[in-house]
């Protein structure tokens, strides 16, 4: 999912995803071909403490 759709789910920002990519907080799961990046919805449950 885009870093839009990431930020919904986990209701912050795309600031704050990004300047979590940039710390180290959360990184994308991968990025596309253009640079953007890109989550899964098993990763941010991962990050939120959610177990599937």
């Amino acid at each position: 999912m885009s870093t839009g759709e990431a930020a919904d789910y986990l209701g912050r920002s795309v600031k704050t995803l990004q300047r979590w990519d940039r710390e180290g907080t959360l990184r994308p799961a991968t990025r596309t071909q253009t640079g953007r990046r890109a989550y899964t919805l098993e990763q941010l449950d991962e990050f939120l403490g959610r177990r599937p």
